[in-house]
């Protein structure tokens, strides 16, 4: 194997036998012309995968994707029914925080143990002196863990798992027990292990946490991986299977079977820009599902002297403009909008009815949503949909604005960097 390379899967298949009665386990097993009394499962089918040294990989999934079924087969706890999974170097799993404990020895001597088993001799002593201080449970280190709380067990677990320098570290979604605080330790810990360059596999149900610490994600759908692309990417995919109801059509979009269209970069054509808060090529490459009865025209930002801008202040009162052009009058048509950060998370979010407010026109829908600009300093991107009744998505665009605050701290807002938008949505 490529010695740039840390973990190797090919095509790993895990099938486990299903029976209606134990019985047909005991027929099957008897059975001379070798009958079949079983169904058969598919815990992850034909899964190939490199994660490079110093690479942190994210995968993500909803419940039964088969994540569990992975980390397993990676940490050797359970062997795959088929394919092989090569690792270079030593692998370390903080799968479910204090389950590796032994309950009948002190939380010393589980940390003994520990460092034996991982082979450390060279300043063991510094290392255990530095699990008991993450730990920070006291006394009761020198208890049976059988007495140890769940949180104790949880840090006591953390502290050994990340002390141990492994080559290949797995965090299947562990951050997320405890106190704020100690959530805060375990972040940190887990921060100083990416700056150095270990191999991680960071499993978890956070699109923003995934987003933050890793270079890469996978999307695992139906125990098969569909997706290995740029955190945000995935997770966005992530989150619409968790949200939606009707699956295929993302599976759909994931494959690229949708219609995916480019918008035009310039938007102001007839429009004022302000000389001193419009920014030329300050823009993105948009993703856009176009999909029928619905396209975009215009996507403007509005100053109060109706200028266009993207460039904008604290604490300063702005609009909105969309115009889109629809083939028929639907049902329910809503209009969705979130303002998300560079990282992907989502800072502020709303939706209105469009047929409520009286907007369509030929055709046509046209209006201004206001707001205040409560942001820190920084670029910021923004995502519409159009949607008819709760479920059909008629027109989805990503990153389809972006825009710069500039920060004016003597004038920033009380409520920090979370713009208000109000619900005042009004037609031309």
């Amino acid at each position: 194997m490529n010695k740039s390379i840390a973990v190797k899967i090919q095509n790993v298949s895990k099938v486990y036998k299903l029976y209606d009665k134990p019985i047909d386990r005991v027929k099957e097993s008897l059975n001379p012309f070798k009958n079949k009394y079983h169904k058969d499962f598919y815990a992850l089918k034909n899964i190939n995968l490199e994660i490079k040294k110093g690479e942190v990989l994210g995968i993500v999934g909803i419940n039964g994707a088969g994540k569990s079924t992975l980390l397993k087969i990676i940490t050797g706890v359970i062997t795959p029914t088929t394919g092989r999974v090569n690792i270079n170097g030593r692998v370390n799993a903080i799968l479910e925080l204090g389950t590796d404990l032994k309950s009948e020895m002190t939380g010393r001597q589980n940390i003994k143990l520990s460092l034996q088993i991982n082979g450390i001799d060279k300043g063991r002593e510094k290392i255990t002196n530095h699990i008991i201080d993450f730990a920070d449970i006291g006394e009761h280190i020198d208890q049976p863990v059988k007495t140890y709380s769940s949180g104790m067990k949880a840090r006591l677990g953390f502290g050994i798992a990340t002390s141990t320098d492994p080559d290949v570290l797995i965090v299947d979604e562990v951050l997320a027990v405890g106190d704020v605080l100690f959530q805060r330790k375990c972040y940190s810990r887990i921060e100083k292990l990416f700056k150095d360059g270990k191999t991680v596999i960071f499993v978890s149900h956070s699109a923003q946490s995934v987003i933050e610490f890793c270079s890469r994600a996978v999307l695992l759908y139906d125990r098969e991986m569909i997706l290995d692309d740029k955190p945000k990417r995935v997770t966005d995919f992530y989150q619409k299977l968790v949200f939606s109801k009707v699956h295929n059509q993302i599976l759909h979009e994931i494959k690229g079977n949708l219609d995916i269209v480019k918008v035009e970069k310039v938007f102001c054509k007839d429009f004022l820009k302000s000389k001193d808060c419009y920014i030329d090529n300050l823009n993105i490459e948009p993703s856009i599902l176009n999909h029928i009865g619905l396209s975009l025209k215009n996507i403007l930002i509005f100053d109060e002297n109706n200028y266009v801008v993207n460039k904008l202040k604290t604490n300063k009162k702005y609009k909105l403009f969309v115009h889109a052009k629809v083939s028929k009058k639907y049902n329910n048509l809503t209009f969705g909008i979130a303002i998300k950060n560079v990282k992907g998370l989502p800072l502020s979010c709303t939706r209105e009815n469009i047929e409520k407010q009286g907007l369509y026109k030929d055709n046509e829908v046209e209006f201004f949503w206001h707001f205040k600009c409560n942001f820190l300093g920084g670029k910021y991107f923004i995502k519409i949909d159009f949607q008819e009744e709760a479920s059909n998505l008629l027109y989805e665009a990503s990153d389809i604005l972006i825009f710069d605050v500039e920060q004016e701290f003597s004038q920033l807002h009380a409520k920090g960097c979370i713009v208000d938008l109000e619900q005042e949505c009004m037609g031309l």
